[in-house]
């Protein structure tokens, strides 16, 4: 038994060392991995399956090594995975196919990179032992993460820093002709290439634009032909051609350009770069090298960074370099294509909108308005004036009151005519005892003298009457006081012939509408229209034009003319002074021709002004 037992223990031993070296000489990521894993069971015992999961990027988690090679997980340790992978924590379960299923996370940062699950026959008390084994040896698939991705951030920094030097140098040059040789001469010289050329596309065709070392390139009509179809092969196919194809390409790609152009020159390796931007492909870039220096893997990745980032300023520089009408044909072109192609749904609906609202305007009428500003006035305006100088004694009403024919509106002060009158009285009184007596004594002058004297104080005593009754100032017919506000004056002296109210009927209104003199032409007596006042606006009232007057007022920076016009149907509520639209119906036209007549109006004072 004891000799057994060493047996057993020399195996393990034999086991593990050779283990050991393969791990220690595994030379790729695959390799590593499965070595790692192998060399992880040896040393637990017992596992009858084991497995490492990492993270693949895109695709997500993917099994990287299986232990043993090429076995099958079943649906039970499958589950182990995927709930290690949930959990991301340390797990342990008993499996129904008997023993121990364990799944240990791998973090690199923090960061869920991936799990390791075991499937072994052992008892519990060696688990513990077990999960720190595997905890401890998971640090080499950690180191084998970071040196992975240390690689991958040195070749973008490459990646990244030549493209950076490139395009400086292509930005650096003033135009387009000189930037594309810099950057055919700069892609040769890093490369170690015979040939670089730089092609744009010019209608369906790949012109050339640029060769490297070659400033002049007019008689090599053969070598750019030959080129051209060499970059139309790659445009055409949108997708990167690494002449001779590699033996996984599995025939995506044909390359026949390139083997009648590489077995035309010297059997060369081409590689050729197609130049994508703004939904198109504008250009390529082919590079010739040696026969036995094809382009690998990583040069084609490098190589293709480099050329996007340069490319796109090239294009850029050659926008730049057109002149204002070839910018304008191509923004032309381009929006003809995008309207007449595939794609942009929502230009063509808009489009065929605009073109059906512009038919329907073209066929369809419309009533032509005339729209102004208008104001209320009442058709009759009285002016209530004072007869005589004198003084204000009582003001009854003001502006905005309604009142009636004959109401008194105001009283002016008349105990100044009242004394004269008594004075005329007692006159009058005296003369026609006179008079009287110079008749009982038969002395005809003197009755002669006192009759004229007492018709003359006659006069003045109706004089005086009818002053006495012009002091009561009454409104003239029913209506509404317009202007007049006297209760702060009653005691102020008033002057003969000063205005004291303004009165206007009710119900009798006409219209001040102010034309705009570009709409003149349309106006004429008897057109009708309709008017919204701002008081109102729920109520439309009717009107027609009475008079077009040539009287005009500047207004809002304009020139306007009054028209006036009579109000049909006043409404109830109606005052004089309230403001605001009316629009003067002048007829039927197109409504294209009402929507585009104030602009083809100035379109022709401006070409008339500008003419010569």
């Amino acid at each position: 038994m004891q000799i057994e037992s060493d047996t057993t223990q020399a195996g393990l031993h034999d086991g593990l060392r050779q283990a050991w070296a393969q791990f220690s000489a595994a030379t790729s990521y695959e390799e590593y991995c499965q070595y790692w894993l192998q060399l992880m069971c040896v040393r637990v015992g017992g596992v009858t399956m084991a497995a490492l999961v990492l993270d693949s990027g895109d695709a997500g988690f993917l099994p990287t090594a299986v232990w043993p090679e090429k076995s099958q997980p079943d649906e039970e340790f499958t589950a182990l995975i995927e709930e290690g992978l949930a959990e991301a924590a340390g797990l342990v379960h008993s499996l129904a196919s008997g023993g121990y299923g364990l799944a240990f996370p791998i973090r690199v940062d923090d960061e869920l990179a991936g799990v390791v699950a075991l499937s072994l026959r052992a008892s519990s008390e060696v688990l513990p032992a077990i999960m720190e084994q595997v905890q401890w040896g998971s640090a080499w698939i950690e180191l084998l993460l970071r040196r992975h991705r240390g690689r991958e951030k040195n070749l973008q920094f490459e990646r990244l820093s030549g493209a950076v030097d490139l395009l400086g140098a292509v930005l650096v040059e003033a135009d387009f002709n000189s930037a594309a040789m810099t950057f055919v001469n700069e892609l040769a010289a890093a490369w170690t290439c015979d040939r670089v050329s730089f092609g744009l596309v010019k209608g369906t065709l790949v012109n050339v634009t640029a060769l490297s070392h070659s400033a002049q390139f007019g008689k090599k009509m053969n070598l750019i032909r030959r080129l051209s179809g060499v970059m139309d092969e790659a445009v055409q196919q949108r997708g990167v051609i690494n002449y001779p194809l590699p033996a996984d390409a599995g025939g995506l790609l044909v390359a026949r350009e390139h083997a009648q152009f590489s077995s035309s020159y010297g059997n060369a390796s081409l590689l050729t770069v197609p130049l994508y931007s703004d939904s198109h492909y504008f250009g390529a870039v082919t590079l010739e090298r040696p026969a036995d220096t094809p382009f690998n893997e990583h040069e084609v990745d490098q190589i293709r960074s480099i050329v996007a980032l340069s490319g796109e300023a090239l294009r850029n520089k050659r926008e730049q370099d057109k002149n204002w009408y070839q910018h304008l044909f191509s923004a032309c072109a381009r929006q003809l294509g995008r309207l007449l192609g595939s794609g942009y749904l929502g230009r063509k609906l808009a489009l065929i909108a605009v073109l059906l609202v512009v038919v329907f305007f073209s066929v369809a009428e419309g009533t032509y308005r005339v729209s102004a500003d208008s104001v209320l006035e009442g058709s009759v305006r009285r002016a209530i004036v004072a007869p005589f100088e004198g003084y204000l004694e009582a003001a009854d009403v003001k502006a905005g009151e309604r009142v009636v024919a004959g109401q008194e509106m105001s009283r002016l002060d008349d105990r100044d005519l009242t004394l004269e009158k008594l004075s005329y009285l007692s006159e009058q009184a005296k003369l026609q005892r006179q008079y009287e007596e110079a008749v009982a004594t038969r002395d005809r002058a003197e009755a002669a003298v006192l009759q004229a004297q007492l018709e003359q104080n006659r006069a003045q005593l109706n004089l005086l009457d009818s002053q006495l009754a012009r002091t009561r100032l009454r409104a003239p017919f029913d209506g509404i006081v317009t202007s007049g506000d006297l209760s702060q004056r009653l005691g102020s002296a008033v002057e003969q012939g000063e205005v004291l109210f303004e009165v206007a009927p009710l119900h009798s209104y006409r219209v001040i509408l102010w034309v705009d003199e570009h709409r003149m032409a349309s106006i004429k007596e008897q057109l009708r229209g309709r008017l919204v006042l701002n008081a109102m606006p729920e109520h439309v009232a009717e009107f027609e034009v009475s008079q077009v007057t040539p009287v005009t007022e500047a207004r809002d920076g304009g020139n306007y003319f009054r028209v006036e016009a009579v109000l049909n149907d006043p409404i109830d509520g109606m005052r004089p002074g309230m403001e605001g639209v009316g629009k003067i119906e002048v007829g039927e036209r197109k409504l294209i021709w009402i929507w585009t007549y104030p602009l083809l109006q100035w379109l022709k004072l401006k070409a008339w002004s500008w003419w010569p």
